[in-house]
């Protein structure tokens, strides 16, 4: 049995009129007659008996027709949740935002999508961005919030919410602190202080790059620990110039001088995923990210994207 040809019989019984039911369903008369003639073929059943009065069931038919309407409705349910789900509104998406920094992006866009999607699984986890870039590429995390630099890892797109600037932090009598911005040629040699590579692999090396090409030798790394042990443990010693994110700065420790670069290294916050991941419930969320945050280059600090 097809379904459209118990649909073709359910709508005759209801019908009572070939005629009509033919219209109710798109289709010439012969053609629905046509679907009858093999339904009751193949069943080697009379299912429907013609009268002056118009159709009524065969006792065949009156027994289909409740098992009819059964199947028919499962098939319009699955229709329905399917066509649900190539909508995004039912289905799951798996969200790695950052455990540090700017959270309030990420929760505001978690919140407002399951807001609108209320009947999507949102699974979340957290991590820096290093750990979060691995989970998209090993396909463990459907989008992850993460920092950037301007050039994507292979297979790898991202929608980027803003752009943010890497400055210094060193002692207030550190030789470099009259300078603002410090230019960069003014760090070739000079020890530095930089995340862990661990921590961002893909952007840290491209930062090493960069500050290679702009100081035009090579580097003088002294520590490579998180920003605010550095802080504490080698800028306040006097030994090294920190490198962190402007904006990640939460309270200016005392005695420590906050200086720019000129030109200044930008990295990029993105929403990061699979290069060709079609899913819907994924095209959503980048609608909800670019509602929330969407990316105004206007805005954005000036200097050079590295």
């Amino acid at each position: 049995m097809e379904l459209r040809q118990l649909r073709a019989f359910v709508e005759v019984a209801d019908e009572g009129h070939f005629g009509h039911a033919a219209q109710r369903l798109n289709l010439t008369q012969p053609a629905l007659t046509q679907r009858i003639q093999a339904l009751e073929r193949e069943l080697g059943r009379h299912l429907l008996d013609r009268d002056a009065r118009g159709v009524r069931l065969a006792p065949a038919g009156v027994l289909l027709l409740p098992h009819a309407r059964q199947l028919l409705q499962v098939e319009d349910r699955a229709l329905k949740d399917l066509k649900r789900y190539a909508a995004g509104m039912t289905g799951r998406v798996r969200v790695a935002y950052q455990s540090a920094g700017d959270i309030a992006i990420a929760a505001s866009v978690i919140a407002e999508y399951r807001r609108r999607f209320p009947e999507v699984e949102v699974e979340t986890t957290s991590g820096s961005s290093g750990p979060n870039m691995h989970l998209i590429q090993d396909d463990l995390a459907d989008a992850a919030f993460v920092l950037m630099p301007g050039e994507r890892p292979a297979g790898v797109e991202a929608r980027t919410i803003r752009r943010e600037e890497v400055s210094l932090a060193m002692r207030l009598d550190h030789h470099l602190a009259h300078m603002d911005p410090v230019p960069i040629e003014a760090l070739r040699g000079e020890p530095l202080g930089l995340p862990p590579a661990g921590a961002n692999p893909f952007l840290i090396a491209a930062l090493r790059r960069w500050l290679v090409n702009r100081t035009g030798g090579e580097l003088n790394v002294v520590s490579e620990d998180p920003t605010d042990l550095s802080v504490e443990t080698v800028a306040r010693s006097g030994g090294a110039t920190i490198l962190q994110i402007r904006r990640y700065i939460p309270m200016p420790a005392e005695g420590i001088a906050y200086r720019q670069i000129a030109p200044a290294p930008l990295i990029e916050l993105v929403v990061a995923y699979r290069a060709g991941d079609q899913s819907p419930t994924l095209a959503n969320l980048l609608e909800v990210v670019e509602d929330i945050a969407p990316f105004d280059p206007s805005s954005a600090p000036k200097g050079e994207l590295i």
